[in-house]
């Protein structure tokens, strides 16, 4: 054990809850604050998350069209087709669903 205390950073932030084509995701804006602990922060940045699906969560920015690449996010999120309960045609509409929404919201965080 060591005595260095962890780093952290506390903001708070509305994390976001959505059913979009059949699939749970919870979003987690990823505002400038968090940078140094995530790979992509700032506008349009989120840690999306496959709920009921262990291991599948990845920083995505909703804004770009190239994040909602079916082969891109076969890769990020590991869906193989082997075990796990969607597609990544299913995501890549369900994550086009849920940008649009945030569009229609008028935040991209």
């Amino acid at each position: 054990m060591t005595d260095a205390a962890p780093a952290k950073a506390v903001t708070h932030v509305a994390a976001r809850f959505y059913r979009a084509n059949a699939i749970d995701l919870a979003l987690v804006p990823l505002l400038e604050e968090t940078a140094p602990y995530a790979r992509g922060a700032g506008d349009g940045y989120f840690l999306v998350v496959l709920l009921g699906e262990p291991g599948t969560a990845y920083p995505l920015d909703l804004g770009s069209p190239g994040a909602l690449d079916t082969e891109y996010l076969a890769e990020k999120f590991h869906l193989d087709r082997r075990g796990y309960g969607y597609t990544p045609e299913e995501l890549s509409v369900a994550l086009r669903e849920v940008a649009a929404d945030l569009v229609g919201e008028g935040s991209l965080d």
